[in-house]
């Protein structure tokens, strides 16, 4: 199992990565076998080709990170608060969000659920 920091390191990793559509970046942090539910609800994304191609997606889009409250760990998952802020004419759309993430014995994203708001 990672160690707290490691995972802590790991989180803060994904979410920067996000933040700058990193795509090599943001895969790299997810094992072959990851899967990724976001939102919770969604059919999941199963393996990091099919995570590849969500954020292929996804960053289509221009928008910015900022973690907004405490990286919670347990054990091997972690769970994240942080919001996507993306520019408007007017006032920013902002959408927040909790992932809730469990690492495999090598710090690799190995299932990721996305609550969203």
């Amino acid at each position: 199992m990672p160690s707290r920091e490691q995972i802590e390191t790991a989180v803060r990793t994904y979410v920067e990565a996000v933040g700058r559509q990193d795509l090599e970046a943001t895969v790299a942090l997810f094992a072959e076998d990851a899967r990724q539910e976001d939102p919770v609800g969604s059919t999941p994304n199963l393996g990091r080709d099919a995570v590849r191609g969500f954020f292929e997606r996804a960053y289509r889009a221009t928008f910015s990170t900022t973690l907004t409250g405490p990286l919670l760990v347990t054990g091997d998952h972690a769970a994240v608060h942080f919001v996507i802020t993306l520019p408007t004419d007017g006032d920013p759309f902002v959408v927040r969000v909790v992932d809730l993430i469990r690492f495999d014995d090598d710090a690799l994203i190995a299932d990721l659920r996305a609550v969203v708001d």
